[in-house]
C-alpha cells in the first residue's frame, strides 16, 4: 500500500477504494458515553474441497468447444470462454457434472482456459487435475483482512455509531475482490439497528495466491470484528453479552440506514433467545465466573456471536434461474435446470418443491442439470441463492405444469377446477380420481402434445438470513490448549423445506468456522512459497475434533420466499469464529482479535490480561 511499493499491476496496488455512509457516524461517536477503537486480523484460508480443480476440454471437427468441469457457474464460464477465445456461444458448451465441494472456490475460471486452449491447439481432448499442492498455490483463497473498527456506545449498551475500515488482500489478481469488498461493506449495515455507520474498503494487490469468493463472501471478515467488539463492550459495561446483542440487533423489516433496503422478516433476536436456552447460557456464565474466581488453571469460557447474509444477488444484478419441465408418457416428470449443485442439495430441494406442488412422489421426478446447451440460464451457485431463487424457479414452473394438468383433469373427472386435489400421484375430485399416467396418455393420444413448460424466475427482493451461535470452551491457561465442550446454533431460514439438507449445511458450516477460528491459515514464506500446501500442514477440523452440536431453526416465514423459505448455506459459517473466540476471550479475561487463535496466542492473551 505504500506509495513507493513495487507495482504488481500498472496503476498501483490499491485497486478501488469504496465508501458507504448512513446517518452521521462522526457526530454519533463524538456524543457517545464511551468510544473504543480496535484492530482485527483474519488470514487467508483455503476452500479445501476434497475434489480439487479439474476440467476436460474437447474441440471437435465442427469447431465446437465442450468443457466438462465441476463449476459453480457454468453460464458465467461460457461467457468468459467466449470473451477469451472469440467463439460464438453456440460453439461453446459447458457441462458441470457432480461436484466434490465448491464453497465459492469453483466460480472462477482456473483450469478451464488451459485445457480449452490445448484442446484447440492439438485437436485432442485434454484433461487437467490439480494435485493438492497446486490447489493451495494456484486455485483461490478467502481474502485475508485487516479491520480497524470504532464504536460509540452509551452506558446502557446502546451502540450509537460505528466506523470501520477494512483492508482486503486480493492476491495477485483482482478476481471477485471488488464484489467481496462491496458485499462486506453492505452487510456492515445489515445486522444492527444503529443508524449512524460508515464503511471504507481498501482492496490491495499482493504477490500471493489469488483471493476470491469463499463461503460467506465478506461476511466472516465483517462479523468477526463486529461480534468481538460487542463482546468487549459488554465486558467494559459489566453487562451480559447476550443482553448487549439483543439491545442492538435489528428488528424484522428493519431498513439499512445507508440505502433503505429491507432486511425482510429478520428474526435474529428470536435466534438469540432460543440459542441461550440450548447452550444453557445462564448456567454456563455462572460456571465461567466461578472458574475465574477460583483462579483455576483450566478456565471455562462461554461466548456468542451473530451474523447475517443475503439470499440472492438482488438488487446488484439480474438474479435469474430458468427451469424447463415435461411429463413423460407414464406420468413421471423430468426437468432441466442450470443450477450447479455442489453437494448442498439445491437440486434435491427443487425436486421436493416440484413434488409438493404436483403431488408426484420424489422417485417419479428426475432432472438434467447444468448443461449450457440443454438448460435455461442460471446465475450460478453462489450468493446463497439455491433455495430462494432456484427453488422459486422450480416452484413457479411446477405451478404452470399444475395448471396444464388441471386442464386435462377437469375434463376426465368432469369436475370443477376448485375441487381438484393433487396427491399420491393422482388428481382427485371428491370420490373420483385420475392417475398421472392417464393425464399423460390423454395429452399424447387425444391432444397429441407433450405436457411441457418453461419459466425464468428473477428475484425482486433480497431478504437477510441470520443466525446466532454459542460456544462453551475450556482453556488451559498454561498451555493455551482450547477444548470446545458444547456448541449451539440457531438460524432464521424462514420455512424449513428440506430439514436434513438445512441441518447438514449448518453442521458443515460450523466445522469450517471452527477451523477458521482455531487452526486454519494460508502461510506464505519470505520467498513467496506457500508452506501450508497439504492437509498435514494445513489443519482442518476433522470428525474426531468436532464438539457436540445442538442446532435449531426459528419457525418463521419469509413472505417473498418459496413456501416462505430463505437461505442458510453461507450464513452457517459466519458467526462461528467470533462465538468461539469470544468464549476463549471471556475465559482468559482478554479479548483476542486475531485468527486463528492458536495455543501460543491464547497463552499470550492470558499473560497480558
Amino acid at each position: 500500500m505504500k506509495e513507493d511499493a513495487y507495482p504488481i499491476h500498472e496503476g498501483g496496488n490499491i485497486i478501488m477504494p469504496s465508501e458507504t455512509v448512513g446517518g452521521d457516524p462522526d457526530k454519533a461517536i463524538k456524543e457517545a458515553d464511551h468510544v473504543i477503537t480496535r484492530e482485527y486480523f483474519m488470514p487467508a484460508v483455503n476452500h479445501c474441497p476434497i475434489e480439487t480443480h479439474a476440467s476436460i476440454s474437447e474441440f471437435d471437427a465442427t469447431g465446437k468447444l465442450t468443457v466438462w468441469t465441476p463449476t459453480q457457474d457454468a453460464f458465467g464460464q461460457r461467457i468468459n470462454l467466449h470473451r477469451i477465445f472469440g467463439l460464438p456461444m453456440s460453439k461453446i458448451r459447458v457441462i458441470s457434472p457432480v461436484m466434490g465441494g465448491g464453497f465459492g472456490g469453483k466460480i472462477d475460471l482456473v483450469t478451464e482456459p488451459v485445457t480449452a486452449l490445448l484442446a484447440m491447439k492439438t485437436g485432442r481432448p485434454v484433461k487437467i487435475v490439480y494435485g493438492r499442492q497446486e490447489e493451495f498455490a494456484s486455485a483461490r483463497t478467502r481474502h485475508a483482512a485487516k479491520v480497524k473498527l470504532t464504536m460509540g456506545f452509551m452506558n446502557d449498551g446502546t451502540i450509537t455509531g460505528a466506523d470501520e475500515t477494512m483492508i482486503l488482500n486480493a492476491g495477485a489478481q483482482t478476481s471477485a475482490t471488488m464484489s467481496v469488498c462491496w458485499a462486506a461493506g453492505g452487510k456492515f449495515f445489515k445486522l444492527l439497528k444503529t443508524r449512524n455507520m460508515r464503511f471504507k474498503g481498501i482492496p490491495v494487490y499482493t504477490n500471493t495466491p489469488v483471493a476470491s469468493a469463499m463461503r460467506g463472501f465478506g461476511s466472516p471478515q465483517q462479523f468477526f470484528p463486529v461480534s468481538s467488539m460487542i463482546n468487549e463492550i459488554a465486558d467494559i459495561l459489566g453487562m451480559d453479552a447476550s443482553e448487549v446483542f439483543l439491545k442492538n440487533l435489528a428488528d424484522p423489516y428493519e431498513k439499512a440506514c445507508c440505502d433503505g433496503e429491507s432486511f425482510g422478516n429478520f428474526k435474529l433476536k428470536d435466534c438469540v433467545v432460543r440459542g441461550k436456552e440450548l447452550i444453557g447460557w445462564d448456567e454456563a456464565v455462572k460456571e465461567m465466573k466461578e472458574s475465574a474466581e477460583r483462579n483455576d488453571r483450566v478456565r471455562i469460557g462461554v461466548g456468542m456471536a451473530c451474523g447475517s447474509h443475503g439470499t440472492s444477488m438482488f438488487p446488484f444484478m439480474p438474479d435469474v434461474t430458468g427451469i424447463t419441465m415435461k411429463m413423460n408418457e407414464d406420468g413421471t416428470i423430468v426437468f432441466t435446470t442450470g443450477t450447479s449443485d455442489m453437494g448442498n442439495g439445491s437440486v434435491t430441494t427443487q425436486c421436493m418443491m416440484i413434488s409438493e406442488v404436483l403431488g408426484i412422489p420424489l422417485e417419479n421426478i428426475t432432472y438434467i442439470k447444468t448443461d449450457t446447451d440443454a438448460a435455461m440460464s442460471d446465475l450460478g451457485a453462489y450468493a446463497s441463492r439455491g433455495t430462494y431463487t432456484s427453488g422459486h424457479a422450480a416452484l413457479k414452473t411446477a405451478e404452470i405444469m399444475r395448471e396444464k394438468i388441471a386442464d386435462i383433469a377437469v375434463k376426465l373427472l368432469e369436475a370443477d377446477r376448485n375441487e381438484l386435489i393433487f396427491s399420491e400421484n393422482k388428481v382427485r375430485a371428491g370420490e373420483k380420481s385420475v392417475d398421472m399416467s392417464q393425464i399423460a396418455e390423454y395429452a399424447r393420444e387425444t391432444l397429441q402434445e407433450d405436457l411441457s413448460c418453461s419459466y425464468m424466475f428473477h428475484s425482486t427482493e433480497g431478504p437477510m438470513s441470520s443466525g446466532a451461535h454459542f460456544a462453551k470452551v475450556s482453556v488451559d491457561t498454561e498451555t493455551g490448549e482450547v477444548k470446545i465442550l458444547d456448541y449451539a446454533a440457531v438460524h432464521d431460514v424462514g420455512k424449513v423445506v428440506n430439514p436434513m439438507g438445512v441441518s447438514g449445511q449448518l453442521e458443515g458450516g460450523i466445522s469450517m468456522g471452527l477451523g477458521y477460528a482455531l487452526t486454519e491459515e494460508m502461510k506464505i514464506a519470505e520467498n513467496g512459497r506457500c508452506t501450508s500446501s497439504n492437509f498435514k500442514a494445513y489443519h482442518m477440523f476433522n470428525a474426531a475434533e468436532m464438539p457436540p452440536i445442538k442446532t435449531d431453526f426459528i419457525d418463521s416465514k419469509e413472505e417473498t420466499g418459496p413456501f416462505g423459505a430463505k437461505s442458510v448455506g453461507e450464513c452457517a459459517v459466519v458467526p462461528v469464529a467470533p462465538a468461539v473466540i469470544n468464549a476463549i476471550s471471556n475465559a482468559v479475561g482478554c479479548q483476542i482479535r486475531r485468527l486463528p487463535a492458536r495455543p501460543e496466542d491464547v497463552k499470550c492473551a492470558f499473560s497480558q490480561k
